[in-house]
């Protein structure tokens, strides 16, 4: 997943960074890293990002 799909699908869903972070189980920080592109995102963190976005009925290609 790139940074612009995860600000894309969030923003579709209406979900903030926090929010995204909350229900991913990820620090808010790693959100605005991936997406804003201002750093290494872990890729334990991308899976917790797509699974949240699963669980929410978007799938990410």
């Amino acid at each position: 997943m790139t940074g612009s799909q995860c600000q894309e699908a969030r923003l579709r869903l209406g979900w903030s960074t926090r929010m995204l972070a909350n229900k991913a189980g990820v620090p808010w920080y790693a959100v605005m890293n991936l997406d804003y592109g201002t750093g290494e995102v872990d890729p334990a963190i991308v899976d917790a990002l797509t699974r949240a976005f699963k669980q929410a009925g978007l799938e990410l290609r």
